[in-house]
């Protein structure tokens, strides 16, 4: 059985393992900071480096020769590591070509949309902290809008199989289908494109109405509770009128805006 090389500066890879753990941890969340991971998922992929540096006795820092420095080598072996991560949690992923097409940022969005399913406004989010991308929510939702729907691949257990919709539909069923989607993925990006436009305080208003009652609204924010209704009113006509814009159905605007929540406001 061939020797595994030994690291330079006569160190023991234990040794120099131990020596860099700090500059692990740094290597690791600059490697997290580039992907849309949540903070579990973050604490997960640092501990599958550490396991990986140890595992067959340092094999990897075994590897290391001394041609660069051990913070270079160490950021390579990182982001080999998190590639395979990734792999093995949602697959192999490769953008649209819409997406190719029209740039990074919208490589990034349809990554955090469709692989990891992160809800809009979180997915604004990660692309504003992490990536210093500086597009309005409204950009963003008229970038979204423009990529193609994709669905991909999920693996369920036998008890998911039993409540799992049955596949086998019809090629208009399925046509149907897509078409559905397609229309629903449309409406909801129109409404957060449209919510994106209001003033600070009006989307926060609505977000509140979406979760409480205008009667807990007003107690909560110290307001009385009938100019409250008419302000609400108010914001929903705004919302009305961008989603008319965008070229919504009327139908399709109230039904959306009836699922928003709250069951005290008649529109």
């Amino acid at each position: 059985m061939a020797t595994l090389p030994t690291p330079p500066d006569d160190l023991t890879p234990e040794q120099l393992y131990l020596g860099h753990l700090e500059l692990i941890e740094k290597v690791v969340a600059q490697a997290c900071r580039r992907c849309p991971f949540s903070r579990e998922e973050a604490k997960d992929f640092g501990q599958h480096v550490h396991e990986k540096l140890i595992e067959n006795d340092y094999a990897r820092i075994r590897q290391f020769r001394g041609r660069s420095s051990f913070k270079t080598y160490l950021t390579t072996v990182v982001q080999r590591l998190l590639l395979d991560y990734q792999n093995s949690k949602w697959g192999k992923w490769r953008p649209s070509a819409e997406a190719e097409r029209l740039g990074e940022v919208a490589m990034w969005l349809e990554r955090l949309l469709v692989r990891d399913e992160r809800p809009f406004e979180e997915a604004c989010q990660i692309l504003r902290f992490n990536h210093r991308v500086e597009l309005s929510m409204a950009k963003l939702a008229d970038l979204a809008a423009k990529l193609p729907s994709r669905n991909l691949r999920h693996f369920v257990g036998e008890e998911g199989l039993q409540t799992e919709p049955s596949r086998n539909l019809r090629p208009d069923e399925r046509l149907a289908a897509r078409e559905t989607g397609a229309v629903k993925r449309r409406i909801y990006l129109g409404l957060q494109r449209a919510i994106a436009e209001l003033p600070p305080d009006d989307r926060r208003l609505i977000r509140m109405w979406t979760e409480l009652k205008v009667a807990d609204i007003a107690r909560i924010l110290g307001v009385e509770q009938k100019p409250l209704y008419r302000r609400i009113e108010k914001i929903l006509g705004k919302l009305k009128k961008s989603l008319e814009r965008q070229g919504i159905r009327r139908q399709d605007i109230e039904e959306v805006l009836g699922s928003l929540g709250a069951p005290d406001l008649d529109f």
